[in-house]
C-alpha cells in the first residue's frame, strides 16, 4: 500500500502541534495522571486526524472533553489559584484548543500561547538545561509561524508551492535567527538596570508544595524524598570540611505528637534564641547556596553563630526567614558545634517535650517502665534503646510496612523495619515515656563533596530525621537512632546505606556523572541566576562606573544595542527564507556547483548552452558529458515532451570533474 503524501497544509499543522508538544513537555511531568492523559489525548488525536484526514471532532465531544478536564483540574488542585493549578489549566486549555484549530488565526493563537506556556516553566525551574528547552520551543514556533505565513500568503492558490526544504534546513534557519538575537539578549541581561530586590514578590497563597522537606513528619514522609536526586543546597567551606558524621544540617524542630504526625509548636516558631553561640577556633565557616524550596527556613550546621539578613534565629536554633525562599538564596554562616543548647529548660518547654497522646502504645510503655526501673540514668537509658535497635532484628529499609493506630507498638514488636523517621519517632516517644524531654529534628545529613568545584552538594535524597534529648548539664543533645541500625547511613550517606538500587537507572556511575555535572549547574547559578545589582556594579568597576545610576545604565544599553544593530544588520539582510525551487533547478544548481569546484564558475545571466560551451573549453575531457547534461536540462525545461528526469539526475550524479585531472 502506497504511503500517503503529507501536504504542505498538513505539515504546517504538524509543526503547530510539535510546538505545543515541546512546550508542554516539562509541565506534563508535574501533572496528576488523569490530567496528564486529558492533556496528551488531544495532541495524539490531532496528529492522527491530520495524517488520516479525519473530519473535525463534533462539538458535543469537544464540550464533554472540556468539561471533564475542568472537573479533573478542580478535583486534583481544589482551585486554580496556585501556580501549578494555573499553569496546568493553561496546558489543558491549549490542548483542548487543538480540537477546534482549523484556521490560520487559531493556529497562530496556539503557537503564541505555547511560547507563553514555555515561559511559565521558568517559575518552576531555572536550571542550566531550561534555556535549551526554551530555545527548542522558540525554534519550532518560528518554523510553525513561517509555515502559517506561507499558507496565508498563498491562500488564493489553495496550495503552498513546494519549497524543497528539509527539517534540518528549517531548524537551521530558525537557529540562525536565534543566534543573531543572542548578542542583544546578552546586552539586556548585563546592562538592564537591576534592583537589589524584586519589583514584586510571589504571594504565599500562590505557592504550592515543592518536593522537599516539610514542617511536619509522619511515617513515610522523609522516605519519599529518597528517590529525589534534585539538589537541596550547596555548601562551600572556608577551612577544613567537617566529617560526614558532623554534617547534620538543621531544619524544622518538631515538638508536638498526635500519635502519627510530628509538628512544630508555637514556641519553637515564634520565640527567638535568648543566647547566641560564640565563634571559636573550631567553628565551621561556610557559604550556602540554597535552591528555591518555597519554605521560610534555611539550613545550617549546629549551632549558627551568625544570622543572615532578614532572618531570625529561633529558640530551637533554626534559621527562619520572613518570606519563603522563592529564588536562589546565598548566605554565609558560622557554626559552633560545641555550644550547649539550653542548659536550663523551663517548665513550659519541659512539659511540651514530654507530651504524648493518651491511651496509645501500651506495650511500649510497659517495656519502657521495665527498663526505666533498672536504668535511672537518662543517657544510659537512651543507650539501652539504641542497643535494642542494634541487637534485635531491626532493618533500615525503604519498604516499611504500614503502621496501625498504635504506631510505636507496631514498629517495635511487629514490623521492625523502617526509614529514619520511624526510628527517630519511636526513640523520641520512648524517651518521653521515660520522663526524659525529647524532640525530633528534621533536616539533611551528609552530602557529596564535589572535588571539581570544591563544595558540598546536598540532595533531597539526603533528607534525614534524628532526635534530641535534654540532659542535665548538657542541654539538648543529639541522638541519631538510625545510626544504631545502619551506621553506613551516617558514614557514607543515604545512598551508601541501602544496597538495592532505588530504580532501574540507579547506578553508581550515573550518580557520579550527575554529581560531577552539578558543577555546571552551580556555575550557572553563580553567573546567571544569582546575577544581582551588586554584580552589575562590579562589572563596571574597571571602567570607573561602579556608581552608575539606572539612567546611565539605560543610556549604555541603548548605545550597545545601536552598535549591535549596525554590526548585525548586514547579516540580517543576507538571511533569506526558503525560495520556491523546483527539483529541476536543484539538480541544475548541483551541476553548477561541481563545475565551480572544477574551476569553471558561472553567472546567473549565463544560459545553459553558454555555460556548457565555457565549461567544455576549460574541461575538454568532460566536454561530452557537459553538453549532454545541458541538452537534457534544456529539453526538460522547454520541450513539450521532456525526457525522463531520472536520466538527468543520474547524469549529474555521475559527473565528477576535477581541475587537476583536466590540466594534467
Amino acid at each position: 500500500m502506497a504511503s500517503r503524501r503529507i501536504s504542505t497544509d498538513q505539515r504546517s499543522m504538524l509543526w503547530v502541534i510539535a510546538t505545543l508538544g515541546i512546550a508542554m513537555s516539562l509541565q506534563l511531568a508535574r501533572l496528576p495522571l488523569g490530567i496528564l492523559l486529558i492533556a496528551v489525548a488531544p495532541l495524539l488525536w490531532r496528529v492522527a486526524a491530520e495524517i488520516r484526514q479525519w473530519e473535525p471532532m463534533p462539538p458535543i465531544w469537544r464540550y464533554l472533553a472540556l468539561g471533564l478536564s475542568l472537573l479533573l483540574l478542580l478535583t486534583s488542585y481544589g482551585n486554580v489559584l496556585g501556580r501549578s493549578a494555573a499553569v496546568g489549566l493553561l496546558t489543558v486549555m491549549l490542548a483542548m484548543k487543538l480540537l477546534e484549530t482549523y484556521r490560520i488565526r487559531d493556529a497562530r493563537v496556539v503557537v503564541s500561547f505555547s511560547l507563553f506556556l514555555a515561559a511559565t516553566q521558568f517559575l518552576f525551574n531555572q536550571g542550566v538545561m531550561t534555556p535549551l528547552y526554551g530555545a527548542a520551543v522558540v525554534a519550532t514556533a518560528m518554523i510553525a509561524l513561517a509555515h502559517l505565513h506561507r499558507r496565508e500568503a498563498f491562500a488564493t492558490t489553495r496550495e503552498v508551492p513546494a519549497l524543497g526544504r528539509t527539517v534540518y534546513s528549517e531548524l537551521g534557519f530558525s537557529f540562525r535567527i536565534l543566534a543573531l538575537a543572542l548578542p542583544a539578549a546578552l546586552a539586556l541581561f548585563l546592562l538592564f538596570p537591576r534592583w537589589s530586590s524584586p519589583l514584586w514578590g510571589v504571594p504565599e497563597s500562590s505557592l504550592d508544595a515543592r518536593t522537599g522537606l516539610a514542617d511536619t513528619m509522619s511515617p513515610g514522609s522523609i522516605q519519599q524524598l529518597f528517590i529525589d536526586d534534585s539538589p537541596a543546597f550547596r555548601a562551600e567551606f572556608t577551612g577544613p570540611v567537617p566529617r560526614q558524621d558532623q554534617l547534620y544540617w538543621r531544619g524544622p524542630v518538631l515538638w508536638n505528637y498526635d500519635g502519627e504526625q510530628w509538628e512544630a509548636n508555637f514556641w519553637s516558631r515564634n520565640i527567638e534564641a535568648r543566647e547566641r553561640p560564640e565563634s571559636t577556633a573550631t567553628s565551621f565557616r561556610y557559604t550556602v547556596q540554597l535552591e528555591p524550596n518555597e519554605r521560610k527556613w534555611l539550613f545550617a550546621l549546629d549551632y549558627p553563630v551568625t544570622v543572615p539578613a532578614d532572618t531570625r534565629l529561633t529558640m530551637d536554633f533554626q534559621l527562619l526567614r520572613k518570606t519563603p525562599v522563592t529564588q536562589l538564596a546565598r548566605y554565609h554562616v558560622v557554626s559552633n558545634p560545641e555550644f550547649i543548647d539550653t542548659p536550663n529548660l523551663s517548665q513550659v518547654l519541659r512539659d511540651s517535650a514530654l507530651q504524648l497522646p493518651q491511651g496509645l502504645n501500651s506495650r511500649t510503655r510497659d517495656l519502657v517502665e521495665t527498663w526505666r526501673a533498672q536504668i535511672p540514668d537518662d543517657l544510659a537509658f537512651a543507650q539501652r534503646i539504641l542497643r535494642h535497635f542494634n541487637e534485635e532484628s531491626f532493618h533500615y529499609t525503604l519498604d516499611a510496612p504500614l503502621l496501625g493506630l498504635n504506631a510505636v507498638d507496631d514498629f517495635l514488636f511487629r514490623t521492625r523495619a523502617g526509614y529514619c523517621e520511624h526510628y527517630a519517632s519511636t526513640f523520641t516517644v520512648m524517651m518521653r515515656m521515660a520522663g526524659v524531654p525529647a524532640r525530633v529534628v528534621t533536616g539533611y545529613q551528609g552530602g557529596w563533596f564535589n572535588e571539581f568545584g570544591d563544595y558540598m552538594l546536598v540532595r533531597q535524597s539526603d533528607a534525614h530525621a534524628w532526635s534530641e534529648i535534654w540532659l542535665e548539664g548538657q542541654g539538648w543533645t543529639r541522638i541519631d537512632p538510625t545510626a544504631a541500625v545502619s551506621p553506613l547511613r551516617v558514614e557514607q550517606g543515604s545512598l551508601g546505606a541501602l544496597s538495592d538500587p532505588r530504580h532501574m537507572l540507579d547506578f553508581g556511575w550515573m550518580r557520579s556523572v550527575r554529581n560531577g555535572f552539578d558543577v555546571m549547574q552551580r556555575s550557572w547559578n553563580d553567573w546567571v541566576i544569582d546575577f544581582s545589582a551588586a554584580d552589575q556594579a562590579r562589572l563596571f568597576a574597571p571602567l570607573g562606573l561602579q556608581n552608575v545610576d539606572p539612567k546611565g545604565l539605560m543610556a549604555i544599553l541603548l548605545g550597545v544595542i545601536a552598535i549591535l544593530s549596525a554590526l548585525l544588520m548586514p547579516l540580517i539582510l543576507k538571511i533569506q527564507g526558503p525560495r520556491r525551487r523546483s527539483a529541476l533547478q536543484a539538480t541544475w544548481l548541483r551541476f553548477l556547483k561541481r563545475l565551480e569546484k572544477a574551476g569553471v564558475p558561472s553567472r546567473p545571466s549565463m544560459g545553459a548552452n553558454t555555460i556548457a560551451d565555457t565549461a567544455a573549453q576549460s574541461l575538454p575531457a568532460s566536454a561530452r558529458e557537459i553538453r549532454r547534461i545541458a541538452e537534457l536540462y534544456n529539453r526538460y525545461r522547454y520541450s513539450g515532451s521532456p525526457p525522463q528526469f531520472r536520466e538527468l539526475k543520474e547524469a549529474v550524479k555521475s559527473f565528477k570533474p576535477s581541475k587537476a585531472m583536466e590540466t594534467a
